[in-house]
């Protein structure tokens, strides 16, 4: 027996959260469901680039 996880094809009803490098909006997906809390990048690309958003960021006072 197949368990229902809930979803129902309504990809509007998932969570969202914003990339922190680049802003796009990330919907949840079920790879990420025991740790969506921790998940920041919405791509490798965005992962590899944060170091040069956080240096930039720290030069301005």
């Amino acid at each position: 027996m197949v368990k229902p996880s809930g979803f129902k094809g309504n990809k509007q009803a998932l969570p969202q959260k914003d990339c922190v490098v680049c802003g796009r909006a990330m919907s949840w997906r079920k790879s990420w469901a025991k740790n969506w809390d921790q998940v920041l990048y919405c791509s490798d690309r965005c992962r590899a680039a944060k170091s040069s958003v956080r240096s930039a960021g720290q030069g301005q006072a």
